[in-house]
């Protein structure tokens, strides 16, 4: 899969599945699309949309995946532990508002 994007409550990580984690901090959907520019260019936008809106519909942009599938067996925690789905956004949100 590579990467993707998920969406924990207000915010939205990008997601490794190479390392099972986010592999940036919780961003609003402003700050994905700034960082989606800056990351990948204009082609990177181009299916941003709808990218963000399989995420707000079912947590995460890789298709025929739910949040909950994406999170299972994550290794975001310290030592490649296991996180909860609150974890991850406190753990990957501290100080972000």
């Amino acid at each position: 899969m590579g990467r993707g994007i998920i969406k924990i409550k207000d915010r939205y990580f990008e997601w490794s599945t190479v390392v099972d984690a986010p592999v940036m901090p919780g961003m609003t959907e402003d700050d994905l699309r700034a960082y989606i520019k800056d990351e990948y260019g204009n082609k990177g936008l181009e299916s941003l949309g709808a990218r963000i809106e399989r995420c707000d519909e079912r947590g995460t942009s890789f298709h025929g995946e739910t949040l909950e599938s994406v999170l299972d067996l994550n290794r975001a925690g310290e030592g490649e532990t296991e996180l909860t789905a609150d974890k991850i956004y406190e753990e990957y949100c501290v100080g972000l508002r």
